[in-house]
């Protein structure tokens, strides 16, 4: 008798257990922040005609104040300002001195003695883009007043707020 023997060899593929693949997301909050390190401004008494800048004594061409970007992202920051109000008898802010008319600008970084921004009343312009995240702006304002007011105005303390607002860039 003949016995036949066969033998079969079966391979079975060896699968290995991999991690699965993973993606670790790292996400923060866009953060739209900034400080000015001079928040008053005492002008005082002034003459008609009378040209003040934003310094320690009011005289000086000087960048006297710091706008710092503390956010994380850079920024555009813009100004305004308001009319000068004392309840009563209100100077107006124009792009030139006036009669019951003041003007306002701010200098450009590095430029102490250009005051080329034009501080509106009716809108937000420019004063400085693309402040990048914790960077600092160097900058100054000079006040001019009215050629003329009414006696009635002499003594009265009127009111102007200079407003920044900072967007992402």
């Amino acid at each position: 008798m003949l016995v036949a023997v066969m033998a079969v060899s079966l391979l079975f593929p060896v699968v290995a257990l991999a991690a699965d693949p993973t993606v670790t997301i790292t996400v923060s909050a866009v953060v739209v922040s900034i400080t000015n390190s001079q928040d008053t401004w005492a002008i005082g008494p002034v003459v008609v005609d009378a040209v003040v800048y934003f310094s320690a004594d009011g005289n000086a061409d000087v960048d006297y104040s710091q706008i710092e970007n503390t956010g994380n992202v850079a920024v555009d920051v813009e100004i305004q300002g308001t009319d000068a109000d004392d309840e009563t008898y209100d100077w107006t802010l124009a792009a030139a001195a006036g009669d019951k008319t003041y003007s306002l600008y701010a200098n450009s970084e590095g430029a102490p003695t250009v005051y080329d921004v034009e501080v509106k009343s009716s809108s937000y312009v420019d004063l400085t883009t693309d402040l990048a995240a914790l960077g600092a702006y160097d900058w100054s304002m000079k006040f001019t007043a009215p050629t003329d007011f009414d006696a009635a105005d002499d003594g009265t303390d009127k009111t102007i707020t200079v407003t920044l607002v900072a967007s992402q860039h």
